[in-house]
């Protein structure tokens, strides 16, 4: 964790230090949270001021406070233009103090299963931090930078972009040592305009990396080659092709992942789908770009945790199985969930709520997994919002959408005999999980 005083803090970001110069350890922007012995960086947002929550950080044990405008009887505080800045200076400089090996991670899909699963890989014998939930931005990327100290060898660093810009950003706070790319598609294509910018976007993770780096690219993706000319790493390829320096093979029992020196590593994943395999190949690529034994890549993959709400199966409820998949949903996303759901055997139920953020191309996209569901033989898809009501259309003639997840969720419990195994997806701002939350009550989890 940082452990700076506040006279290095000011000559290095040109802040005016008032008072002492305090030593802190640790950086919080959120009074909320215990800030014993921390400075306190004062954001600002359109509808909040930093500044206002100085004496709440300072009551929970903050320091100091780093501010743009000067407060009254606070002993110890840097003044800036621009506190994000600062931090973000701050950030940059101690993460190369640390000299600790950066993998970063974008991509339209997957980006944070495969931060956990090389988490995973890197810790069984090293000490290794990864970004914390959806800690993947402008903000969570500099206060994770923070949390490094001298003795973590590895740090892998989810990069997320909501605008243009974003990704070229956040890769100018490191050094990389191996960037990952793992796929692209329409997410999101409402903040970038196209599906070109979102490309040229996640593929700017691989513009920094010097000629002793590594740029773990999806061979399977067309602009794989594109990306390959665009960087100075040593590119490690991954992916279904069978070109790919760590390719799948489907095995009785799990998968395969075979290396380019014809290694094999048999894996169980903890995790269902296809693309969760070759989100793990990945997540190898990266591990043998620290020469990182196939032993350990075995013990991390099929021991990593993986993230609440994706392809969770939650249990049976009276009889059915329930798998929760509602942290987020894209058009990709949504393709891979149909992949699993129509693995099991019987009536299969798709719970499906809006993709969020698709701009104009909403309602074509919807559309699709309305076609995809249904040439996918899903039993029955019920759809909850306002464009999901397209893929509802599309999947059937007498479709079965609903106004709200009341009333879904009504239609649910009363046919719950013939729904057979449910999957529940859509966009995190339509918060299915309560859904799930709801059938529990029905009786508990077996």
């Amino acid at each position: 964790m940082i452990n700076m005083n506040l006279h290095q803090v000011a000559t290095l970001t040109g802040s005016t230090l008032i008072g002492k110069a305090t030593q802190f350890r640790g950086i919080s922007t959120d009074s909320r949270e215990d800030c014993k012995g921390k400075l306190f960086v004062a954001l600002s947002g359109p509808n909040f001021r930093g500044e206002d929550y100085c004496p709440q950080a300072l009551k929970k044990g903050a320091v100091a406070v780093l501010v743009s405008h000067a407060q009254d009887n606070v002993a110890s505080q840097l003044v800036c233009e621009n506190t994000l800045e600062c931090l973000s200076t701050i950030a940059k400089y101690w993460a190369k103090q640390c000299k600790t090996k950066i993998v970063a991670i974008t991509g339209s899909n997957g980006k944070t299963t495969v931060k956990n699963m090389v988490h995973s890989i890197l810790s069984v014998k090293h000490q290794c931090l990864a970004t914390e939930g959806n800690f993947n931005n402008e903000i969570g990327v500099p206060l994770t930078l923070c949390k490094l100290s001298p003795t973590v060898e590895f740090a892998v660093i989810e990069m997320g972009a909501a605008k243009l810009g974003d990704i070229e950003w956040l890769v100018s706070l490191v050094d990389i040592h191996t960037a990952v790319l793992t796929n692209t598609s329409a997410a999101h294509i409402g903040r970038f305009g196209s599906l070109e910018n979102i490309v040229t976007e996640k593929g700017k993770i691989i513009s920094t990396l010097k000629s002793n780096g590594f740029a773990v690219l999806p061979k399977d993706n067309d602009n794989f080659e594109k990306w390959c000319q665009s960087t100075s790493g040593k590119v490690i390829s991954f992916g279904l092709n069978e070109n790919s320096d760590i390719k799948i093979r489907h095995a009785e029992s799990g998968f395969d992942l075979l290396t380019s020196n014809f290694n094999i590593i048999d894996i169980q994943l903890p995790v269902q789908g296809q693309h969760n395999e070759i989100n793990a190949a990945a997540a190898t690529a990266v591990a043998l770009s620290f020469g990182i034994s196939l032993d350990e890549i075995k013990q991390g993959l099929e021991n990593f945790i993986p993230a609440k709400g994706r392809l969770e199966l939650v249990g049976e409820i009276k009889g059915n199985k329930v798998i929760n998949d509602c942290y987020n949903a894209n058009l990709q996303s949504v393709k891979a969930a149909i992949d699993v759901l129509s693995q099991y055997d019987g009536n299969t139920t798709l719970v499906f709520g809006d993709m969020a953020e698709l701009g104009d191309e909403s309602k074509e996209m919807h559309r699709q997994v309305g076609s995809y569901a249904k040439q996918h033989h899903v039993t029955q898809l019920l759809t909850v919002g306002n464009d999901s009501k397209f893929a509802s259309d599309e999947f059937s003639e007498q479709p079965l959408h609903f106004a709200s997840k009341a009333e879904l969720e009504k239609f649910l419990m009363s046919h719950w005999q013939s729904v057979g195994t449910v999957l529940v997806k859509g966009s995190r701002s339509m918060r299915l999980e309560t859904v799930i939350d709801n059938l529990k009550s029905m009786e508990d989890v077996a």
